[in-house]
């Protein structure tokens, strides 16, 4: 060990066993080496002030003060700049200043991960607004249009006829659909907030559903005036008794979930698995309807080109064999593994 690592240690051991303040030893030191550069008279006031400086230390041994009173001296003059030097030794300077290096290059390493993973989040939920917004406007693609609406105002007339209370029950299934609408597009616009990959993609299959859940309700919704219409009556109430079963024509649940989703407090992490077992609900039900025929079809698309809609019977039904077929798959997967 150095001569001058031996005279910190002294110093240290004197400043740790009487507690002495920085403040302090950068006093002790400034008068320490003031005395050097003054004659007798003046250094004899210094030397009172530096006893003065000590005494405020219950108990100073006189062998400490003179250890760190002749040590003080045979080091540089200790400022607020460099004291810090004076509590270590060399090795353990050079220590010090591994770890800091160490630590700041975790560091580094830490924030340039971070950064690449913010960068691969921000790429996979851009992708991910694509693929359901494929026109950009913010909207998604496949819940937009108004077709449940304008066909039900172009037959409100017949179905009058047949039943009034039924207007009321198709308006409560617009609403629903209005509601639902609503909910996934918040749970769309959330997207861009996930705050990881796993969160994204448990948001992602859980949106993918609901929207599912959604084609089946309008698909199974616009069949089901059009069934009315064409007095397919047996069609009409199996779907009818379907809806029913699963409060179609009150709904109250979506827009609580409506509700909660524009609620800041509540959060949607609270909802999403409501939300999920709602659709899977819906999906499962749904889903047992065997009416779907060529003619169906035919009729359905008829019905909506009269009222000048966009929709795609064939490509709808895509959408919703192709979600199924997925999910199918998955879970075989799943049971496999």
């Amino acid at each position: 060990m150095s001569e001058e690592d031996n005279f910190k240690i002294k110093l240290r051991d004197v400043i740790t066993k009487y507690n002495v303040s920085n403040d302090d030893v950068i006093k002790m030191s400034e008068i320490r080496h003031g005395m050097e550069k003054v004659g007798f008279w003046k250094k004899e006031s210094l030397r009172g002030e530096f006893r003065n400086l000590t005494r405020k230390k219950n108990g100073v041994k006189l062998i400490d003060f003179t250890k760190f009173y002749d040590n003080l001296i045979k080091l540089e003059q200790i400022t607020s700049e460099n004291i810090d030097n004076f509590f270590y030794t060399k090795e353990e300077l050079s220590t010090i200043k591994n770890r800091k290096e160490q630590e700041e290059r975790l560091k580094e390493e830490e924030q340039f991960k971070e950064q690449q993973r913010l960068k691969n989040l921000n790429e996979s939920q851009s992708t991910v607004l694509s693929e359901l917004d494929k026109d950009g406007n913010g909207e998604v693609d496949v819940i937009e249009g108004n077709d449940f609406n304008l066909l039900l105002k172009k037959h409100q007339k017949s179905i009058v006829e047949v039943d009034r209370n039924y207007v009321q029950q198709f308006v409560k299934v617009s609403s629903y659909l209005k509601t639902k609408k609503g909910n996934i597009q918040s749970v769309f616009n959330s997207i861009k907030n996930t705050p990881n990959q796993e969160v994204l993609n448990e948001y992602v299959e859980i949106l993918k559903g609901d929207i599912h859940s959604y084609n089946l309700i309008l698909f199974n919704s616009l069949n089901m005036i059009v069934s009315l219409v064409e007095d397919d009556m047996i069609t009409f109430y199996e779907i009818h008794e379907m809806f029913d079963t699963l409060n179609m024509f009150d709904s109250k649940h979506e827009k609580d979930i409506s509700q909660k989703l524009t609620n800041i407090e509540y959060g949607l992490e609270n909802l999403i698995y409501e939300i999920r077992d709602m659709s899977n609900t819906i999906n499962n039900s749904i889903s047992e309807l065997t009416y779907v025929t060529e003619e169906s079809n035919r009729q359905l698309t008829e019905q909506l080109t009269e009222i000048d809609s966009t929709m795609k019977v064939g490509n709808l039904i895509n959408t919703i064999n192709t979600y199924q077929n997925y999910k199918n798959n998955k879970n075989t997967k799943s049971l496999r593994g």
